[in-house]
């Protein structure tokens, strides 16, 4: 018989505290969940889309309550700035470019960036010295994804960024890196992630 997503569920046995129970769940919804959990997508479940890094993230809505349907999956069309329903197009472009960018903004005087990040901007106001935190070194090699770092702030007379690693690996040999922006000239530099170095190789 062919697959009425109406009336079709996946049957799941589900391992409990009081043993294995019986339960169902929408085939989307299941096959979704898989490619989030093979690493094939970055995805955001919930009933509001994403505000953040929306060209990399594939959007689930769920059904209210979630076991009666399929929910519904949205890709971001850079194009016209919004969530649509995910169409093959959509699905190359992510694939081709949007998954490959992730941008974060550093805001504050000490920032821990996130696994994944490929673009991050040091966003502050006549800053003085600045703390960034390198994500861990194997996950975002696990991943592919290099990573660069600018500073962006404004009001800069004299900054200092001192970029750190925070698992034992190193910067081109050593435990930091210092960046330092003036007036005239705001820093920034490109890391590469090396699990065979256990280091961050400055790339050009």
């Amino acid at each position: 018989m062919s697959y009425n997503p109406v009336t079709d569920f996946m049957a799941l046995l589900r391992n409990g505290a009081a043993g294995e129970q019986i339960a169902s769940m929408p085939g989307l919804d299941f096959t979704v969940a898989a490619l989030a959990r093979a690493g094939l997508i970055t995805l955001s479940i919930g009933q509001a889309a994403p505000i953040v890094n929306q060209s990399s993230t594939a959007w689930f809505k769920p059904a209210v309550p979630t076991w009666t349907a399929e929910g519904v999956l949205y890709l971001w069309n850079a194009a016209v700035g919004a969530y649509q329903l995910a169409t093959p197009s959509l699905w190359a472009a992510l694939f081709a470019g949007g998954a490959n960018y992730s941008f974060q903004s550093a805001s504050a005087a000490s920032t821990a960036i996130l696994v994944g990040t490929t673009l991050l901007a040091v966003q502050r106001v006549a800053p003085a010295a600045t703390i960034l935190t390198l994500p861990n070194l194997a996950a975002q090699w696990a991943i592919g994804r290099r990573l660069q770092i600018v500073d962006f702030s404004t009001g800069v007379i004299a900054h200092t960024i001192t970029v750190a690693s925070p698992d034992g690996s190193t910067i081109m040999q050593r435990a930091s890196w210092q960046l330092r922006s003036t007036a005239d000239s705001l820093a920034g530099f490109a890391l590469q992630p090396s699990p065979d170095l256990n280091a961050w190789v400055i790339a050009p």
